[in-house]
């Protein structure tokens, strides 16, 4: 990813409100939430217990940011941009790594403790 400028749009409005909806899609669609906006989608994911309250608080400082911009008169523009960027970058990066730990513990590729691992090296799995 990067903070790559042309990756996202100059306008703080559309940046906010495109990183809200990528992260409501994923907490909809991986974690089963539900609700109207970011907040409610972010208590509703966490109820499952698999997202840390530090990623928690992350997003619900987009969500925050997002919501002043659009319904605060005179909050016209991210405060601090670079920030807001690495927060969603790092926010959607951990809720796939989450989506993807869960998926492997699931298909029994993780764990299984030393036999298992000895097993993997010989077999290559």
């Amino acid at each position: 990813m990067g903070l790559g400028q042309s990756k996202y749009s100059d306008n703080d409005f559309e940046l906010a409100i495109r990183a809200a909806k990528d992260l409501e899609y994923l907490l909809e669609s991986e974690f089963g939430a539900s609700g109207k906006g970011l907040h409610e989608k972010i208590s509703s994911g966490s109820a499952t217990g698999l997202i840390p309250e530090k990623l928690v608080k992350k997003m619900r400082y987009l969500a925050t940011l997002r919501n002043q911009l659009v319904h605060q008169h005179g909050f016209n523009r991210i405060p601090n941009r670079e920030s807001f960027i690495r927060a969603f970058e790092t926010s959607e990066m951990e809720l796939k790594s989450i989506v993807e730990a869960t998926r492997r513990q699931k298909h029994g590729r993780e764990g299984g403790g030393i036999l298992r691992n000895v097993l993997n090296f010989f077999v290559g799995a």
